[in-house]
């Protein structure tokens, strides 16, 4: 059996692979940018029922997610608003808004830039409408 160069030759390309692989699955699961992140001013417009407040004023979006999508629980016990939900790399948006009194609103539409609008309902209450958003800012998105 021959051990010399060669045998450690290979073996240092070996490594190098094996290093550039653990580098290559890094970045692949590093959470990349969505094109819809920030923060997101909302203003809902209830044209059946009567039932505001239902929709937050504000969202945040990262990596084309709601922030806080993972801790409805919590936000809940915390006595704010549990969120979930998503943006598609075509801008449309989906998302579920829970209140801890148990009142449930989804909204869906588009995103498009730095703008976006479409409808909500609420099952449990028994209304629904429009919404309007802009990202950034304070001010309201334009009703």
């Amino acid at each position: 059996m021959m051990r010399g160069p060669g045998i450690l030759l290979l073996g240092s390309m070996i490594s190098i692979g094996v290093a550039e692989a653990a580098q290559r699955e890094t970045a692949g699961a590093a959470v990349e940018a969505g094109r819809y992140d920030g923060s997101w001013v909302f203003e809902a417009r209830t044209t059946v029922g009567s039932c505001p407040g239902l929709l937050p004023d504000q969202i945040e979006i990262h990596a084309d997610l709601l922030v806080g999508t993972q801790a409805g629980a919590a936000a809940l016990a915390a006595g704010r608003m549990a969120h979930w939900g998503y943006v598609e790399s075509d801008g449309a948006i989906m998302t579920r808004f829970t209140t801890q009194g148990g009142h449930v609103a989804r909204a869906h539409g588009n995103l498009r830039g730095n703008a976006g609008q479409g409808a909500w309902s609420s099952s449990t209450d028994k209304c629904g409408g429009s919404w309007r958003a802009h990202r950034g800012g304070a001010q309201r998105a334009g009703y």
